[in-house]
């Protein structure tokens, strides 16, 4: 069978409703259209309508096809026109909201996730998830939109309100709570109201803050996506890891709480963090929780360390020790991705992995925490020039030995909790693969940061600065590096080069 065989093959009842769902969705967006204009409505009124019709008929798909082919060529098409439209500033029915978003292709592309991993085994996930996107999302900004004084807040670029998280949170935990009983049996389940009701609780908890942490419309892939993983450990674990998973919630909460109340975390690196160490701790146990909580607790506590010396290089950094939501995702967003990778693909390999990337961004850390404090000038990693402390690409002695002391704090870490069949013991390779990875993640990073990361000039001070905006809001001008690569995605390649340098330890040691 050809590649076209394969992705055509479907019943030739399926390609009549196909058509007919397509031509259905078309001819209700084009009467919204003429009817939006008519009558003077605004073109928000209509996007919801779309948005809300469009879940309701995807719900209802299981019952019409039999195949997932034609549903997949329907994903990819409004992918396409939809992103056309968001271009071109057509169909504004659709398009045209108070901010720029991308909302509609991502609708489509979440569409196109589930139905191709959902069709087979959990078609139940894939109508509650895309029904979470269809009415929760929609019903969260309809009230947010339209209530006279909203409690609003800014975790991202766009404003949020308490009245339009509290309905998300309710209708998802409905959605999930009353349909959940009445549609296992499309997989083979038998859900009690009990834990239908557990299970709407968790789902609702875990889209709500990712529909709060959301821009320029991403809700719209996040939220429904996070509410298909949610749902599916619940339905593919037993109770022992329901258990664990909730508690893992309930600790997460308590962390992301507690560091944003004194001063580790903004709003954002709150909600961020809940949700990764949600993912971490509900997946991974305490056995993937500690060397992660040891990264947290102690870098945190060093930022606060020495801060009147380290005050007179704030303006050289683009973020202060109060970590925001980038900056969490930037530490922690591959471990969290390994523990994904890790739920659906079990093998130790994934540990050592995990720890390799916790290592390089804790030896990044703390060599920078600590390595501000050395008497000795640092020198450029570049070309091992004198450069002002604080520098990006500085590096010093004090500053690497106290990054190669972070590396080997995290796999210490890893050899204290790992059971024996991780195989990850002092005098194995593991551990020394996991200290080498993360000193040489450290020093890609620092050579990043020396010649591809953005540096400004500050047009009023003359001083060299990571920050876009410096002395009152003043715009900087870029003088070396590009514009693209900032801070937090220095760390992002960090974390993911010591991960990869872990992978790559273990495949040549394990020969």
């Amino acid at each position: 069978m050809t590649i076209l065989e394969f992705l055509f093959s479907a019943p030739t009842y399926d390609w009549i409703r196909f058509a007919g769902f397509l031509v259905g969705i078309i001819l209700f967006i084009a009467v919204a259209e003429k009817t939006r204009v008519a009558l003077g409505w605004p073109p928000e009124v209509n996007r919801k309508l779309v948005h809300i019709l469009t879940g309701v008929l995807i719900f209802f798909t299981p019952f019409f096809f039999v195949s997932n082919k034609p549903l997949i060529w329907m994903a990819v098409i409004f992918i396409v026109v939809n992103y056309i439209g968001v271009k071109t500033e057509k169909l504004k029915g659709m398009h045209d909201t108070q901010r720029r978003s991308y909302g509609t292709v991502f609708y489509p592309l979440t569409f196109l996730v589930l139905v191709v991993l959902c069709w087979q085994n959990h078609k139940t996930i894939l109508m509650l998830s895309m029904l979470v996107l269809a009415l929760s999302d929609a019903a969260a900004a309809i009230v947010g939109e339209n209530i006279k004084h909203p409690h609003e807040y800014f975790l991202g670029r766009d404003k949020k309100s308490i009245e339009g998280s509290a309905v998300m949170f309710a209708t998802s935990f409905l959605i999930v709570c009353l349909l959940l009983p009445h549609l296992d049996t499309l997989d083979g389940l038998e859900i009690t109201w009990a834990m239908a009701c557990w299970i709407g609780l968790v789902t609702a908890i875990v889209a709500t803050a990712l529909e709060a942490l959301s821009s320029s419309g991403s809700d719209n892939l996040s939220a429904p996506l996070g509410s298909a993983f949610v749902m599916s450990f619940f339905l593919g674990h037993s109770a022992q890891m329901h258990i664990q998973f909730s508690i893992g919630l309930g600790l997460a909460l308590t962390i992301a709480v507690v560091s944003y109340w004194i001063g580790f975390l903004t709003a954002s690196g709150s909600v961020g963090t809940f949700l990764l160490a949600t993912l971490v701790f509900g997946v991974g146990g305490w056995i993937w929780t500690v060397p992660i909580s040891t990264f947290f607790v102690i870098s945190s506590l060093l930022s606060k360390l020495g801060k009147a010396h380290k005050a007179q290089f704030a303006h050289m950094f683009d973020k202060s020790s109060r970590r925001d939501i980038g900056q969490v995702l930037a530490n922690g967003g591959v471990a969290g991705f390994v523990i994904l990778l890790y739920n659906y693909f079990p093998n130790p390999i994934w540990f050592v992995i995990y720890l390799g990337g916790l290592a390089a961004v804790i030896s990044d850390t703390w060599g920078t925490e600590i390595g501000v404090f050395s008497r000795n000038q640092p020198r450029s990693i570049k070309n091992f020039q004198q450069v002002p402390p604080g520098t990006s690409g500085g590096i010093s002695l004090l500053g690497t030995i106290s990054a190669l002391t972070g590396a080997f704090t995290i796999a210490l870490c890893g050899w204290i909790v790992a059971p024996p069949d991780f195989y990850f013991s002092i005098g194995r390779f593991p551990f020394w693969v996991v200290v080498g990875a993360g000193l040489l993640a450290s020093l890609i990073d620092s050579l990043l940061g020396a010649t591809l990361q953005a540096q400004y000039c500050c047009p009023a001070c003359e001083k060299i600065t990571e920050k876009k905006r410096h002395c009152g809001q003043e715009n900087t001008l870029l003088v070396s590096g590009h514009t693209w690569l900032d801070n937090d995605l220095v760390n992002v390649c960090c974390s993911f080069s010591g991960a990869f340098l872990a992978w790559t330890g273990m495949e040549l040691f394990s020969r």
